[in-house]
């Protein structure tokens, strides 16, 4: 399991950082976990009741003792250490209740909490903090308080009513604690009290003893791994093995520990340093059902966004608008990252998913080294690139050069337009991010279905609004540029005149057709050219589609400045010419992808002509 193993050394690496209050995410420390808390409950020295608050949503974070059961807890009951719902630390939760079963489970709770706390209460390891807080939670009167405090409501029977506390119900509303009187008097931010429960905690260890795979040294064997390392599968596990009859390890061992063993210090490094990595830096792919993609440096050093931006963020104020601006504003971006790094420093790239609700999988790991994660950024960043339209703050369209993003890709690829914006089935974005993403950071070639699914949504613009169909067809030229220059090939991002490929010629005529109809349009008027709307059909027969759209195209040439009717005239015979070169029985054939590489290029350059021409208009 080298993810594990690096996942070990990361926590020791950054060992520093651990219990770090003042930290957004902080890296918990061993035996400690990070929760949310909705009630805060402040005991002065003595043990005698102060004040209670509801927590505000955006100061909930708690780094909470833990045992191995109750890190992992699901319907039984196995009590955290200090800080828990009020079911447990509520001596009294069960006086306000009504349901026999339930009062007697939150008396059972209580009873397991509190004499949990008791052990540590009398053992050598205490601090004055949990003395004060013991004495309390001994009194069984927390509930009275907070009812008398106004944070819980009861009806005129003196029984809880179903209210919530921060979408949470009053039996799973997280109590933490302060103490008036010692610094710090909160017991989450108290770094004294984190290493006296550390200490008492792995003193406690008696269970198994064998060889930890990950320390390499005799240990304390964890049965019982964390949970809750991905938010969105709080409940999804990495390691479990609690399938103990039917197809018990599918006939392979016969213990689980003969599988894998692993101590209880080195599985809460390793899954601390994960849940850590996971809600500082990573990516989630899809909007419900979520796959979580995290790229780091185990030393901590800053590493760049592999799954979206690489770094390549919009609102950067350099606009490349050409292939040679933006490899140079790549380069320039990368080789900020590369200096933070060492070209032998490990970068670590790991997909995570839940494929049940208790089952946490590794979809996806690698590791490379700096020099070599760069590398293929800047490889890929130099062959996926295109242009793509964006808008000046007075709303004018522009074409900048950019790679696009692999959600853009998958969408655009696969997705279908609601509204104004393409969604995607959340299986099919995790599918097939990780596919591209495998090309990027493995040199794998990109895969045709991805390329050809791009190409036959471009050749079909009537399905899209002109916008989503801009970025589609920029996509799938970025991904035919991409497909080719990996075989070895080399697709220009500029028009070639020369190019006598018959797709590329039939591409530059559609484009031509379809300028000179939309020219003779006044500004409001928003409808398609012919040649748009016989794409699919010139796509598949371009030559006898070619005659229909040339007819149809006499009208307008006729509503056209004599200058404007030359130019177009001109150019499609220009092409025509080129054309004839071409095998006749080939002529009527469907067009390969490399159509749309010579449609796109052709309709720039007719476009920026036009707008060059608007210029000197405005001028004069």
């Amino acid at each position: 399991m080298p993810w594990m193993d690096m996942l070990y050394r990361t926590y020791e690496a950054n060992a520093g950082m651990a219990g770090k209050t003042d930290e957004k995410v902080p890296l918990s420390l061993v035996a400690h976990m990070i929760a949310s808390a909705q009630i805060e409950v402040t005991v002065d020295e003595t043990g005698s009741f102060v004040r209670a608050v509801v927590v505000d949503k955006a100061d909930a974070r708690t780094i909470i003792p833990v045992t191995e059961s109750s890190a992992s807890r699901a319907n039984g009951i196995a009590p955290h250490a200090l800080c828990d719902t009020l079911s447990y630390v509520a001596g009294d939760f069960s006086d306000y209740l009504t349901d026999s079963t339930v009062k007697d489970r939150s008396g059972d709770k209580f009873k397991a909490y509190i004499a949990e706390l008791e052990k540590w209460h009398s053992s050598a390891y205490v601090v004055p903090k949990i003395e004060s807080i013991f004495q309390y939670l001994s009194q069984s009167k927390l509930t009275q308080d907070l009812v008398l405090a106004g944070i819980l409501k009861c009806d005129e029977l003196g029984v809880l009513v179903e209210e919530k506390i921060d979408g949470r119900t009053y039996d799973k509303a997280l109590v933490r604690f302060r103490v008036l009187g010692m610094l710090p008097d909160a017991v989450w931010e108290d770094t004294t009290l984190f290493d006296s429960y550390t200490r008492f905690y792995l003193s406690k260890q008696v269970g198994l003893k064998d060889f930890c795979y990950l320390s390499g040294k005799e240990s304390s064997i964890s049965t019982n791994h964390p949970k809750g390392i991905v938010a969105a599968n709080y409940g999804a596990k990495l390691i479990s093995a609690n399938d103990s009859s039917n197809f018990v390890f599918r006939g392979r061992f016969l213990s689980s520990e003969q599988a894998c063993t692993i101590g209880y210090e080195a599985t809460q490094k390793a899954h601390s340093a994960l849940t850590w990595l996971a809600a500082k830096q990573g990516v989630h792919v899809g909007i419900k059902d979520k796959r979580t993609y995290i790229c780091w440096n185990p030393l901590g050093k800053e590493v760049v966004n592999v799954v979206d931006s690489m770094g390549l963020e919009d609102d950067t104020p350099v606009h490349p608008f050409t292939e040679e601006e933006y490899k140079k504003k790549l380069i320039d971006t990368l080789n900020g990252y590369r200096g933070k790094l060492e070209k032998t420093d490990n970068i670590v790239i790991i997909g995570l998913d839940a494929a049940t609700t208790g089952r946490l999988s590794v979809t996806y790991y690698n590791e490379l080294t700096a020099s070599d994660f760069y590398d293929r950024l800047q490889r890929w960043g130099e062959t996926c690139c295109w242009y793509f339209t964006k808008f000046s703050d007075e709303k004018k369209p522009y074409l900048e050069v950019l790679t696009p993003f692999t959600k853009s890709i998958v969408a655009n690829a696969f997705g279908t337009e609601r509204g104004n914006c393409i969604e995607t089935d959340d299986k099919v974005m995790k599918e097939q991010t990780q596919r591209i993403l495998h090309c990027i950071l493995d040199s794998a070639p990109l895969p045709w279905d991805i390329v050809h699914a791009l190409v036959i949504r471009a050749s079909n613009p009537q399905a899209y609004s002109r916008g989503n169909h801009d970025r589609i067809l920029a996509t799938a030229c970025a991904m035919i540029k991409t497909y080719y220059n990996h075989k070895g090939g080399n697709i220009e991002m500029t028009l070639n005149n020369e190019n006598k490929d018959r797709s590329y010629l039939f591409g530059r005529l559609l484009a031509v057709l379809e300028k000179a109809e939309r020219s003779t349009y006044s500004r409001d008027e928003n409808r398609e050219p012919n040649a748009i709307r016989l794409q699919s059909a010139f796509v598949n027969h371009p030559l006898s589609t070619w005659k229909i759209l040339e007819n149809q195209l006499n009208p307008y040439f006729q509503r056209m400045h004599a200058g404007s009717r030359v130019f177009y005239k001109n150019l499609i015979s220009e092409i025509a010419e080129k054309l004839a070169e071409q095998d006749p029985e080939q002529m009527n054939r469907g067009l390969s992808e490399m159509y749309l590489i010579g449609y796109y290029l052709q309709r720039a350059n007719l476009n920026r002509k036009e707008a060059s021409s608007d210029n000197k208009e405005e001028a004069l």
